[in-house]
């Protein structure tokens, strides 16, 4: 502790100043000499312009359920997306789909000048698209697209452009899976119809023979064919009679046909609203997001600040220079004389 605190009084103590003032001439030259340089490069490097676009996610639902659906479960497609919406529009802006649509749009290995018979042309096309693109999170959920660019007409046109692209993406991932949805439930509704249409062919031809509701005649039968008998009347008793065996003929079909078709229908009925929901979630595209503010040209560059970069490193030499010297003199002081 002692040694520390008598390094640091003599840190603070004029004895620096007159060591500063000593070296003044050294001090200067690397100073100016930094000055100059950093002065120079900060010239030398092209700069960049920033332009933005912030987007909140929609919420990921059925376009046909939220406007068609029972009240139970429809959504609305005006909400805003929750947490998990805005972790998947992050990672659609993140994928390779739209880096490639981006890469191929502004010709970027031409546009960042990568040699295309050089080493590693993608390798080092990536890295610089890395580097000007990014999408991230706000603190207030929020989509952040950023890109940094030579041209502010090429940043501004390349953010709203990925800003475009999710929907594309997004609705050509769920299209892709509801016309595959679509298929599915178009040939088992058209294999239902069938069976339905078979079933009412068959009951038109029990009706035909006779039996068009089987409880209802056969208890105005039973009662006519009783009365009948107790009449004596033969003719009434054969006519009834074989009213009665065509109806115990096909009574039994009748009944089994008409459950049948009863169940085929309620399940045609509920595919055939499964097969609009589906045919509407193929054939028409939503909008998974809501644009808060579209990228404009910036008017100035953002990189590089050169007052920054002349200021840090005009420091960093007068500060190592310094630091040189108090290490020289110390050695000159402490340990020469011991060699000696």
């Amino acid at each position: 502790m002692g040694k520390k605190s008598k390094a640091g009084k003599n840190l603070a103590s004029p004895g620096l100043l007159l060591f500063i003032y000593r070296r003044r001439v050294s001090l200067v030259i690397v100073t100016v000499t930094a000055l100059i340089i950093s002065v120079i490069v900060s010239l030398l490097i092209t700069p960049r312009y920033r332009s933005g676009v912030i987007l909140y996610p929609a919420t990921f639902t059925s376009m046909s359920r939220s406007l068609m659906g029972p009240a139970a479960v429809r959504g609305d497609i005006m909400n805003f997306g929750l947490e998990s919406d805005s972790e998947r529009i992050l990672q659609v802006l993140q994928s390779e789909t739209i880096r490639n649509k981006m890469i191929e749009k502004y010709d970027l290995m031409e546009h960042y000048g990568i040699d295309r018979e050089g080493r590693f042309p993608y390798t080092a096309l990536n890295r610089k698209y890395n580097n000007n693109v990014r999408s991230r999170k706000t603190q207030y959920m929020a989509i952040e697209i950023e890109v940094l660019d030579t041209d502010p007409a090429i940043a501004a046109s390349m953010a709203n452009d990925m800003a475009a692209y999710v929907d594309s993406v997004v609705n050509r991932m769920l299209m892709e899976r509801a016309s595959l949805s679509l298929g599915i439930v178009e040939e088992e509704y058209s294999r239902l119809k069938q069976e339905v249409e078979l079933l009412q062919d068959s009951m038109r031809i029990i009706g035909e023979m006779g039996v068009i509701d089987y409880e209802t005649q056969a208890e105005v039968l039973n009662n006519a064919y009783a009365n009948a008998i107790l009449n004596r009347d033969t003719a009434s008793i054969q006519f009834f009679g074989d009213r009665l065996k065509t109806l115990t003929d096909y009574g039994a079909i009748y009944v089994s046909l008409r459950d049948n078709l009863t169940l085929r229908n309620e399940r045609l009925n509920d595919l055939k609203t499964v097969y609009d929901e589906t045919r509407i979630n193929a054939n028409r595209a939503i909008p998974y997001k809501f644009i808060v503010d579209e990228a404009s040209e910036a008017e100035k560059k953002s990189y590089p600040v050169r007052s920054l970069i002349v200021a840090a490193s005009t420091m960093s030499a007068f500060i190592f220079t310094l630091f040189l010297l108090l290490l020289a003199d110390a050695f000159r002081r402490q340990v020469l004389p011991r060699i000696k």
